[in-house]
């Protein structure tokens, strides 16, 4: 088995007063849409919750055969849920993202699956330098051992294993636009204002260029 998709849908929506992964986009659950973006790409679907509350609710949406998980820990960390979908893929590499992003471009998730190979991760640089932790591809031997010792320190950022990493392949997001040239591949669906965007985009409004990329420190 090459490649897992590993959802991390265990964090808190604190703008949002719900689960925003089963929060209805266009008739059907957020992370139904995210996950229909990887059905020719990958081997093997992970999503990491945090609570079996959760994980019952999500049992109930699912369109496929998806293995729910629940976080090592209570931490609500992209790096803990990370760590916990590493440890029970059977896949060689990985590809990380949220529960959030609906519009990942298949150019993204091709480029991202191409460039892993012989690397121990993938992914995009912005301008400003900031490289993205999240919407990435690992390879899981590496990055699982660099996490868990980092665990282990009470070091708790994502984008801290990925920067730790020594062969690391950096895409600038320019590559991207040819394919996708509003880079809704990164956008993330935070406020009730988000999704009202995202909605308009799905009915085929026209957006502008996506500039307001939220940079967080994860």
């Amino acid at each position: 088995m090459d490649f897992s998709l590993i959802i991390l849908a265990g964090g808190r929506s604190r703008r949002i007063d719900e689960d925003k992964g089963l929060k209805i986009l266009a008739g059907e659950p957020l992370i139904n849409h995210v996950m229909s973006r990887f059905s020719n790409f990958v081997d093997e679907i992970i999503v990491v919750l945090k609570s079996e509350i959760q994980k019952r609710a999500y049992s109930q949406v699912l369109e496929n055969d998806a293995r729910l998980l629940i976080d090592l820990d209570k931490g609500e960390s992209p790096l803990v849920g990370a760590l916990t979908g590493f440890k029970e893929s059977n896949a060689a590499y990985a590809f990380l993202t949220g529960c959030d992003t609906p519009f990942i471009s298949t150019a993204a998730i091709r480029l991202l699956l191409e460039n892993v190979r012989g690397f121990d991760a993938a992914t995009f640089q912005w301008p400003n330098g900031w490289i993205e932790p999240l919407t990435a591809a690992y390879r899981i031997e590496p990055s699982m051992r660099l996490a868990k010792a980092y665990y282990m320190q009470g070091e708790l950022r994502l984008r801290k294993v990925l920067t730790s990493l020594p062969r690391l392949k950096i895409l600038p997001v320019s590559m991207l636009q040819d394919f996708d040239p509003n880079l809704l591949t990164f956008f993330d669906l935070d406020t009730l204002e988000d999704f009202q965007k995202a909605e308009k985009i799905l009915k085929g409004a026209e957006v502008a260029h996506f500039s307001s990329r939220r940079f967080s420190n994860i």
